[in-house]
């Protein structure tokens, strides 16, 4: 009787506190991506592993990317998943994580041999092709490379690719074999040239929202990682990354 109660009382403390949250994301398969209406992947399983445990409510919405930081920004009880910690971030959002570490690298066709050993010598023999919207092309433009091109989209840069119109591109190594497939391509023919960042993967919510509310998801994540769920998420999500 006194285990019922006790658990009955941390219910009502877990409703009490419960918050109706916005979630925002982009389209990053494996990380997060829609499937028929469904949005699905490694970030959208952490989040809502995350709201069963703190007992909030989350609505979630696939929007691009920097659009969803700007709305962050500016709305209570919002947050985006899953973003690139950054000293220019740093102080615009409260931050629940890590979630992950993630690898951006340059590839070429699996036909260039040999691999390149500097991203000097890449600019040198062609183009290399980046999404403009992505964190890495600011740090490819501070390269002042001279054969840098930016695009708006991943899915126009491995079309650019499988076309052979241009010779490097830019992935994270987690999403790359999901991008290739998406464009028909075998994610084999993606040959990992040289590593240019790791950085780790958050949910960044809005300087407005509650910040004991983002201190809970902090715990529940800590709670996700301890009891091993989030690498259960993980090995589900993304045990089957193109290898490098």
């Amino acid at each position: 009787m006194k285990r019922f109660a006790a658990c009955l009382l941390s219910l009502l403390a877990l409703t009490a506190n419960a918050a109706d949250l916005q979630l925002l994301t982009d389209n990053h398969p494996p990380l997060h991506f829609l499937q028929g209406d469904q949005l699905v992947g490694f970030g959208v399983d952490v989040v809502q592993a995350l709201a069963a445990q703190t007992g909030d409510h989350i609505h979630l919405q696939q929007v691009p990317l920097l659009r969803a930081l700007r709305m962050a920004s500016e709305t209570p009880n919002t947050g985006v998943f899953t973003v690139l910690r950054t000293d220019a971030r740093d102080d615009r959002y409260q931050w629940v994580g890590p979630l992950i570490e993630v690898e951006t690298a340059l590839y070429a066709h699996d036909n260039f041999q040999p691999p390149v050993r500097s991203l000097r010598e890449a600019d040198h023999l062609g183009r290399i092709t980046v999404p403009r919207k992505w964190l890495v092309y600011s740090y490819l433009q501070e390269q002042d490379l001279s054969n840098l091109y930016g695009v708006e989209t991943p899915e126009q840069m491995m079309r650019l690719f499988s076309l052979g119109r241009t010779d490097f591109v830019v992935s994270d190594t987690l999403s790359s074999a999901a991008l290739a497939r998406e464009q028909g391509m075998e994610p084999g023919r993606l040959q990992y040239q040289i590593p240019l960042m790791k950085r780790d993967t958050y949910i960044a919510f809005s300087r407005q929202t509650d910040p004991k509310q983002v201190a809970r998801w902090q715990q529940a994540l800590d709670t996700l990682r301890a009891d091993g769920r989030l690498e259960k998420i993980r090995q589900r999500w993304l045990s089957n990354t193109l290898p490098r």
